[in-house]
């Protein structure tokens, strides 16, 4: 970092926006009943963590989002690492100095994610937890601390800066041809063009914003017409099960096409589907339509993280005023 200071009242909303992540991934972790994922009624398909392990990997990430942040709002209007003053607008190498200062961004935010997720895996001797919440807040957070820096509003319009930013990272990462595959992402990607979360982030979280964002306060707004459908917390968590339908009938959850194949992937779609077509979480029987759902996916080994970590993503949304006309 090159060492720029930041302001007190950037400082402080920096910091709320890192609290709203560690607020997001707690509210999912507790969520419940969640198809195939650790929550309070079960570990779902897994054999390795549990809740207590994912509110450990929480506690110990709790303080180290805001760093993600820090770097966007040091690199706001390309004040980052390496910056060669002098070049801009007017000399010719604007869009070059553009791309240059993105890749220092990119860099940066990497080296930041690095931290956490050794950080992670100390809290949890070793188990992956948040490594894809990890990839998507470091960069919405990341171009979320970049607008601050810069003056700029920030809304649910920061979707749209990650698109632009992550584009590199899917090209760098799964398109390059001059190696063979050392990831289970990069392989999908190679053998069934399936982009997981680098494409998610590519495309600037569209099934979060366009789907999840869409269905979670579509249900806020008919539970809250009908109050004897749900109080209080209540109400927000069948809304937020209500999203995560809609998100894994649309997701192509890469977790789940390593665990199940392809074929299972498109499985857990369909029975996403045929639950919201009974009216998901809105269906007054919906525990038992969701926890049915669980089980199944239990039976066959299958959990959809990465699912998951754009639920976490939806609700941090959810807290961010949209984009203005």
């Amino acid at each position: 970092m090159n060492g720029r200071v930041v302001s007190r009242s950037v400082n402080a909303d920096l910091d709320r926006l890192a609290r709203l992540v560690d607020s997001a991934l707690r509210i999912e972790a507790r969520l419940t009943p969640k198809p195939g994922l650790v929550d309070h009624r079960n570990d779902g398909a897994h054999i390795d963590m549990d809740l207590r392990t994912l509110t450990a990997s929480a506690d110990a990430l709790g303080p180290w989002w805001v760093e993600f942040a820090l770097v966007g709002a040091q690199h706001a209007n390309g004040n980052g690492t390496g910056s060669r003053p002098g070049l801009g607008q007017g000399d010719g190498h604007g869009d070059d100095d553009d791309d240059d200062d993105d890749a220092r961004f990119l860099a940066d935010l990497r080296a930041v994610g690095r931290t956490l997720e050794q950080v992670m895996f100390d809290a949890t001797d070793g188990v992956n937890t948040h490594k894809g919440a990890i990839f998507a807040f470091g960069l919405l957070l990341g171009c979320a601390g970049r607008r601050l820096g810069e003056g700029r509003r920030i809304d649910v319009g920061v979707c749209d800066d990650v698109g632009r930013l992550a584009t590199t990272v899917l090209l760098d990462d799964l398109v390059a041809s001059d190696r063979a595959p050392v990831t289970a992402g990069e392989r999908l990607y190679r053998e069934h063009g399936l982009t997981g979360a680098r494409g998610q982030a590519a495309s600037g979280y569209a099934a979060a914003r366009e789907v999840g964002l869409v269905a979670y306060r579509e249900a806020l707004e008919i539970l809250n017409a009908q109050p004897h459908l749900a109080l209080g917390p209540m109400m927000r968590d069948r809304a937020l099960l209500h999203a995560l339908l809609a998100l894994l009938s649309v997701n192509s959850d890469t977790n789940l096409a390593h665990r199940g194949g392809v074929e299972a992937m498109s499985w857990v779609a369909r029975r996403a589907e045929a639950i919201l077509a009974q009216g998901g979480a809105l269906n007054p029987d919906y525990v038992r339509l969701v926890e049915s759902f669980d089980d199944e996916l239990i039976h066959a080994h299958l959990s959809p993280g990465g699912t998951a970590d754009l639920l976490a993503v939806t609700v941090w949304l959810s807290t961010l005023p949209p984009v203005q006309d």
